[in-house]
């Protein structure tokens, strides 16, 4: 046996018809909202990455922390209710970072203009999408069937936001 055939398929090709399988949900459309979310959440994530490969140590873990956090909200929207994976204490968890992150420099009230450095437009560009995912997760209701995943996602794009400013320093361009 070759070290390929022990890996399994990437392309099965049975999304071909515009549909995928969800965890204990079978097949669905590539167009259900819970799929849409879904990408939402999962596109935040790879942003964060891409953030994380530009970032110093400091940063770079917290995003990885970030990162992983975003795949429980994942989860969450993935599985049933009662199986809910993000709670209270993750929700405590971002605020307690997005306040300690405020503290360290002094935020413009006026509106940014993001691209002052590559890590800061990055960070930028993953708040925007988690924003999107935010809105995503209330079109789908999955606001109330698992608030605490749309509070931190909404958290977590203030959050984004502040990491930005505070990469970006001095250097943030503001136009009021």
């Amino acid at each position: 046996m070759s070290e390929h055939e022990s890996n399994p398929p990437v392309s099965t090709g049975r999304g071909d018809d515009g549909t995928t399988t969800l965890l204990g949900a079978g097949r669905m459309g590539k167009d259900d909202l819970r799929i849409i979310v879904l990408g939402d959440v999962d596109e935040a994530s790879s942003f964060l990455g891409l953030a994380r490969a530009e970032a110093d140590d400091e940063v770079g873990k917290l995003l990885i922390e970030l990162q992983r956090l975003l795949y429980r909200v994942m989860g969450d929207v993935a599985m049933p209710k009662e199986d809910n994976a993000v709670g209270e204490e993750e929700l405590k968890f971002v605020d307690g970072v997005l306040e300690e992150w405020r503290g360290r420099s002094e935020i413009s009230k006026e509106f940014v203009i993001p691209g002052e450095s590559r890590l800061g437009a990055l960070l930028d560009v993953a708040r925007s999408v988690a924003r999107r995912a935010e809105r995503s997760l209330v079109a789908a209701g999955y606001a109330g069937e698992h608030p605490y995943a749309a509070r931190v996602v909404n958290r977590l794009s203030d959050l984004l936001f502040v990491l930005a400013r505070n990469v970006d320093g001095e250097k943030t361009l503001s136009k009021g």
